[in-house]
């Protein structure tokens, strides 16, 4: 039993070499039988290694997006140059385009300054500061990183409950002393999590996390946080008396709190994160899947299909509100709710209302204050850079707004419209940003009488420096693969094939479909990279969609949004990692709230489908964009859910047609 237990155990460690053995072994089959056809098991055998690869990172992600330039080519499936074209398509340019802007916006504090204004505005309330948080959080995400994003809120979070707890325990305690610095946290451990400064240091939170962990975008690196988060460490001195400040320095010790501030800090910690998983679906660039989508339905049934920024955004950004706004209540009641119904009971031990309540609710938002004042006043850096943000905005949306009528949108303007692409506007801002100067120009008349610089060009708002070191190259990469291994599954035949397997699905209602995949792809990108779920799911939808003759943006929207519903474990996106390793949190704490969150997020996204989905996207009808496989997807003209179900016109219909 020694010996067996030795030898699983120095197996388990080289569990990783096993598996990069064993996936493409127990796949084998497929090339050597050949059970379903020479192309199309060749294209399986491709998925089938990739995927395993994905899931349990036996690699690197990015490193295994690069195995279609290896395996197309010896397979037979593809040129080479076919395949590498993937990897810089017009979807990629559109990603690093947006990417350079948000690192223009964090290179220059904007975000920050943004962020503190908005949760100024909200009040000091713990509901209506996590309610700011939440909005502040969901905003930024839409445009730059949602790890940035996350990165630089929760220390931010984690001030104001300092100052909140220790405003607390000196209202309730009676205990004297200095009062507490709140402008930055660190950890009591090393073995915790890195410290988070908030004066001081490197004032870029995105570029600290990139330092202390290897954390890439909007959890393309989960390898990084499915490390055992360690817990807060043991009171060294069992002598000291329970009553002590939780309190200590610059630090908190979240196993002295009680209830309601346990509850107060979970809350807070859970909002930020959330928000960010949230906000990210709003747009086009707000998240990986997102991208993949872009890029799926333009390879295979280009602009016709019309999944734009635009087209997205409209549809997207109701549904990331009122699912914002269902976490907040949600949120309040298992944190705040019950504090609250105690406030009423005792007002004397609440930390969320009353009048004691009130005044370490203000001490918190002094904290903010505090913050934006040491930002002072705009500089003309973050000015240009804000308004560079607003016009790439309004060039994304006004492209070809279909929400207006009568107008064509600024591409009209140009000899061939259908040339210019969101891309071109995302690489066009983000072009100038490497030429307009961050200070005002000091030449001839354009200098100030107070202007003592040395006269010669003023540095760019952006550098190149700057830009690679921050672009995630990795999930550029990661894209590309995607897209190459879609690519591959067309030209293979697998797409055909996988088609006409799921033609026996037919019998069910399209809705009980939808439902039953997205529920499937929302606990199974808790445990697998979203980019790399979206990737997997999403050219297999595409099939089975034109194979039961259903729209196949009905089946790859809500897959698509669901990819980005990660609110369970800690190693599900690295937001949840970031907010998990604080000490807050426990996995118990996490899948409790994320439960519940994944089936508001399940409802609401079947539901948006099929409402919204309507008057943006046309899901009711089989497009003509869409290849008819079976001939007969267009016969019939009328809506229908089901086969043989009669419609709300009278017509019975023997297809299911969207």
């Amino acid at each position: 039993m020694g010996l067996f237990k030795r030898f699983a155990s120095e197996l388990w460690a080289f569990k990783k070499t096993v598996l990069f053995v064993l996936i493409p072994l127990l796949a084998s089959p497929l090339l050597i039988l050949d059970p379903i056809g020479d192309g199309p098991s060749k294209g399986a055998w491709v998925v089938i290694v990739m995927a395993g690869y994905w899931i349990f990172e036996v690699v690197p992600l990015a490193v295994t997006s690069l195995l279609p330039v290896i395996l197309y080519p010896l397979l037979g499936v593809q040129e080479s140059d076919d395949v590498c074209r993937n990897y810089l398509k017009d979807t990629n340019f559109l990603f690093v385009g947006g990417l350079i802007v948000a690192v223009a916006v964090e290179h220059w504090n904007l975000h920050k300054r943004i962020a503190l204004s908005v949760l100024m505005l909200m009040g000091s309330q713990p509901r209506w500061l996590m309610l700011g948080f939440m909005l502040t959080t969901a905003f930024l995400s839409m445009w730059i990183s949602n790890t940035a994003t996350t990165a630089m809120m929760i220390p931010i979070a984690q001030a104001v409950l300092l100052q909140l707890v220790g405003e607390n325990k000196k209202l309730f305690k009676g205990e004297e002393g200095d009062d507490h610095d709140a402008h930055k946290v660190v950890s009591s451990n090393d073995d915790n999590p890195p410290s988070y400064q908030m004066d001081g240091g490197n004032d870029n939170p995105l570029a600290i996390m990139e330092d202390e962990k290897e954390t890439q975008v909007d959890g393309e690196e989960k390898s990084a946080n499915k490390q055992d988060f360690p817990k807060n460490p043991e009171i060294e001195d069992t002598t000291k008396e329970i009553e002590e400040s939780a309190v200590t320095g610059d630090t908190i010790d979240w196993e002295k709190l009680n209830e309601e501030e346990r509850n107060l800090s979970k809350g807070l910690m859970l909002c930020v994160c959330y928000a960010a998983n949230i906000g990210g679906t709003a747009t086009l660039t707000g998240t990986g899947p997102n991208l993949v989508i872009g890029g799926v339905v333009d390879d295979l049934y280009g602009a016709e299909a019309g999944l734009n920024f635009a087209s997205w955004m409209f549809f997207a950004l109701p549904g990331m509100i009122i699912n914002l706004f269902l976490a907040w209540l949600w949120l309040q009641f298992l944190y705040l709710g019950r504090s609250c119904v105690a406030c009423c009971r005792d007002c004397t031990t609440c930390i969320t209302c009353g009048k004691k309540g009130n005044t370490a609710n203000k001490a918190g938002h002094e904290v903010i204050k505090n913050e934006y004042k040491k930002l002072g006043s705009i500089s003309w850096a973050e000015a240009s850079v804000l308004c560079h943000f607003i016009v790439l905005a309004l060039l994304w949306l006004l492209r070809e707004p279909g929400f207006i009528p009568g107008f064509p949108g600024w591409s009209m303007l140009f000899p061939v419209s259908e040339y210019i692409s969101d891309a071109t506007a995302a690489i066009f801002i983000s072009f100038l940003l490497f030429v307009f100067p961050s200070q005002p120009p000091n030449f001839l008349c354009c200098r100030t009488k107070n202007d003592t610089s040395e006269i010669g060009p003023r540095p760019a708002l952006l550098d190149w420096k700057t830009a690679q070191r921050k672009l995630p190259w990795s999930v550029i990469l990661l894209l590309g693969g995607g897209f190459a291994l879609a690519d591959g599954c067309q030209v293979s035949g697998l797409s055909h094939w996988l088609g006409g397997q799921f033609e026996s699905l037919s019998f069910m209602s399209p809705v009980t479909i939808n439902i039953i995949i997205v529920t499937i792809i929302c606990f199974f990108t808790e445990f697998t990279s979203n980019t790399a779920t979206a990737t997997i799911f999403l050219p297999i939808l595409a099939a089975v969609a034109e194979s039961i003759c259903v729209n196949p943006l009905y089946l790859m929207i809500p897959a698509t949004v669901v990819c980005s519903y990660a609110f369970m474990l800690p190693v599900a996106t690295p937001p949840n990692a970031i907010a998990f390793s604080y000490g807050t949190l426990t996995v118990p704490d996490m899948a409790k709230a994320g439960i519940v969150m994944n089936i508001m997020g399940i409802c609401l996204i079947n539901l948006m489908i099929n409402t919204l989905g309507a008057p943006m996207f046309d899901v009711f009808n089989y497009p003509e964009w869409a290849p008819d496989i079976n001939g007969t997807c267009r016969d019939v003209g009328l809506t229908t859910l089901s086969p043989n179900m009669t419609t709300m016109y009278g017509a019975t219909t023997t297809c299911v047609c969207y």
